[in-house]
């Protein structure tokens, strides 16, 4: 059953991949900065849940073994990460890591809280995620796994933070949050 589910996320992964590393390579001059996508999952260990059966899709929602939690936040979003990164390096394009924007702010991660009718929305401590969303509803099914209001503006940060720090050359940044803090609280490192 654990390589049944990690099949469609291999696929995502090479479609993902292709999609963007030939836009990527179709352009003729540099244009901006690059962005790549941050992880909306926890590692196993950072999970709030523990792995116990199918207790943590049924107490919290989170239908992610550990195996595949772990290859997806340490294969597959580095994968990704890592050949957009190259692509754009060999185009002249600058580039913005996101792969860790949401560390501790991911879906089910232990250091952040799921939002219900007694915990309402924080952006200091909620999820910056939006979780799977299997209603029949078109918006809600495709922005399953995106970053929700909160995530949207620590993405806005980050990219207003490269705008400022912006030297006209290729290159890159990687841009993480602070924990307990809001999106105020997001900061570069060069990468």
């Amino acid at each position: 059953m654990h390589t049944l589910r990690l099949r469609p996320l291999r696929q995502i992964h090479t479609t993902t991949t292709t999609l963007t590393t030939s836009w990527l390579r179709s352009l003729k001059r540099p244009c901006g900065t690059a962005v790549e996508y941050p992880s909306p999952i926890p590692r196993a260990a950072e999970n709030r849940y523990t792995e116990s059966g199918w207790s943590r899709v049924n107490t919290g929602g989170c239908p992610f073994w550990n195996k595949d939690s772990d290859w997806a936040r340490d294969s597959l979003v580095p994968q990704i990460a890592d050949r957009l990164k190259g692509v754009a390096a060999a185009k002249g394009t600058q580039f913005l890591d996101l792969r860790d924007m949401l560390q501790g702010r991911e879906v089910c991660a232990r250091q952040s809280r799921l939002v219900n009718a007694t915990q309402p929305p924080s952006a200091t401590s909620s999820e910056w995620a939006r979780w799977i969303d299997s209603d029949s509803t078109q918006g809600p099914v495709q922005e399953s796994m995106h970053p929700n209001y909160y995530g949207q503006l620590g993405q806005g940060r980050c990219l207003s933070l490269v705008y400022a720090a912006a030297t006209g050359g290729s290159g890159g940044y990687t841009c993480r949050n602070t924990a307990g803090a809001d999106a105020s609280g997001m900061y570069l490192t060069a990468s």
